[in-house]
């Protein structure tokens, strides 16, 4: 039986995913640089990949959104990635993790990429019997990582640099709908199961606040610190990411607050706080 290679193993898609699968036999993880995982750096000669002919490849491979890969425009890489692996490896079903940030701008960083990986994929869609691209909008942990979204940079201002404030880009009215990243793998492993090709749509329509989001974690901070933290945001206009009523959507149907309290009480529990 022809195995199913998931590259992009450590990050947020990848790490929820192989929490579902690492009993599958019939899967191998990679990841460049995590000793938990098979190691293969797709910058390194892709003719070294030890597998030509695969069954499902699952690509979630992604620079880390850190401002460190802003200032180098390292997400140009992914595309280079992409490439390498489609046209070096025979594969079943190609399933892509693309970005809601194709929705933004025509020259946004991220979106401009993740829209050209696409594009490719469908240009050479006759490699495979299928191609499944998936478009999820603010997608959440179970607890904190390093990395610049909203919630976790938050989180490292108040609870590990214990600022009593901070800047941040956007506006304090900015409406944002998050969901589960657990739940979306199994959406997307269930969809990987069928014999069809598509680009989806994922997201939350229950949308929240960014000050919603600081007085939540003021309710813990303040009883820790004894003193409130303090938010200045650089932009006047408010923006909303919110996933679209379409027929190609599927939502994700809890509140946003609630899964930001889990994510916020498990945070707080493995820094011991």
């Amino acid at each position: 039986m022809k195995k199913n290679i998931v590259f992009g193993s450590s990050g947020l898609v990848g790490s929820a995913f192989y929490q579902l699968l690492k009993n599958d036999k019939n899967f191998i993880f990679f990841s460049k640089d995590n000793k938990k995982f098979k190691k293969f750096n797709l910058n390194t000669n892709i003719e070294k990949f030890p597998l030509k002919n695969v069954n499902n490849c699952y690509f979630f491979s992604s620079p880390r959104i850190l401002r460190k890969n802003f200032m180098k425009n390292e997400f140009k890489n992914e595309l280079e990635w992409i490439k390498k692996v489609v046209l070096n490896i025979k594969i079943n079903k190609i399933i892509y993790i693309s970005s809601s940030s194709v929705y933004y701008e025509k020259n946004h960083m991220i979106g401009s990429i993740k829209l050209k990986c696409e594009k490719f994929i469908f240009k050479n869609k006759d490699l495979f019997k299928d191609y499944q691209i998936w478009r999820p909008f603010n997608l959440i942990g179970e607890k904190y990582v390093n990395s610049d979204h909203f919630h976790n940079q938050l989180f490292k201002e108040m609870f590990l640099k214990k600022k009593y404030a901070s800047t941040f880009a956007g506006n304090l009215s900015d409406k944002r709908g998050y969901a589960d990243v657990s739940h979306f793998v199994k959406v997307l492993y269930k969809e990987s199961l069928k014999a069809k090709s598509f680009i989806k749509d994922y997201g939350n329509k229950d949308l929240i606040k960014v000050s919603q989001i600081i007085d939540l974690f003021n309710h813990y901070y303040v009883k820790i610190n004894n003193f409130y933290f303090k938010s200045v945001f650089k932009s006047k206009k408010a923006n909303i990411s919110k996933v679209k009523l379409k027929k190609n959507t599927i939502f994700y149907n809890k509140k946003s607050l609630t899964i930001l309290k889990k994510y916020l009480r498990k945070s707080l529990n493995e820094k011991k706080m």
